[in-house]
């Protein structure tokens, strides 16, 4: 499932791209009206291609806010090289963009079905630029909790909520499927040893696969490798040799 962005102040243009681009299969479409719903949009989700107008407010002349999120974009690692159509109905709007902003491709006003649909085809073809994220973010009582990704050896799921086990610390929180906390954590040093139980890659000291236990460096006490997670374990553990 690939993630697309849409980033157009103007209703009738974003239902008109979000028809056009619902023909095209395993996709999600996200929409934002504006520069900062753009921004936030990017905390909650990765996004494999975007489209965006590049006149967000069109009561602000000489606007290019569009021009400016994009900018910004590019200095995260992970969207370095990522598809960006614009969307545009200037007659020269190349401005610094393909040259500062490495732009895919214009889509311009009054859309032609086809031909967004045909751009935005070609960008989903571009392979995804994964890059680990630093930082993973947690909600406990209404307070947005920042953990280290490199700090976590694991984390433990199970009935009275989350563990997350550090170098030093241990964070409780509520209950959260093990599915949505590896969303969270994006990072491909996690893997599964049990139904409930996530370990960092980096922090194993050794395996028992006969006696199906993991010892982590730092970590007291061995943790189990569930019997259905044992091959699941070693396929995670192939790319790192």
């Amino acid at each position: 499932m690939r993630n697309i962005l849409i980033v157009e102040d103007n209703e009738v243009h974003m239902k008109a791209l979000v028809k056009i681009l619902s023909s095209i299969e395993d996709i999600q479409i996200f929409k934002a009206y504006n520069k900062a719903e753009a921004n936030y949009m990017l905390s909650l989700n990765t996004y494999n291609v975007f489209l965006v107008d590049i006149i967000l407010d069109t009561k602000k002349p000489g606007d290019v806010s569009g021009i400016d999120f994009v900018n910004k974009l590019r200095g995260y690692k992970e969207y370095q090289f990522t598809p960006v159509i614009f969307i545009t109905s200037l007659e020269d709007p190349k401005l610094c963009a393909y040259r500062d902003l490495h732009c895919y491709q214009y889509i311009e006003k009054p859309f032609v079905s086809v031909q967004v649909e045909k751009t935005v085809r070609e960008a989903l073809k571009f392979p995804i630029n994964k890059v680990n994220k630093e930082n993973a973010y947690f909600r406990k009582d209404g307070i947005l909790f920042s953990v280290k990704i490199d700090t976590i050896t694991h984390i433990v799921v199970g009935r009275n909520g989350v563990k997350i086990y550090t170098d030093n610390d241990c964070l409780q929180l509520g209950y959260q499927p093990v599915t949505e906390i590896l969303k969270e954590l994006e990072s491909d040093e996690f893997v599964q040893c049990s139904r409930g139980t996530i370990i960092n890659k980096k922090h194993i000291e050794y395996i028992d696969y006969s006696n199906r236990y993991v010892k982590l460096r730092g970590v007291k006490d061995t943790l189990e490798i569930g019997p259905i997670m044992k091959k699941h374990l070693r396929d995670g553990l192939k790319d790192n040799g």
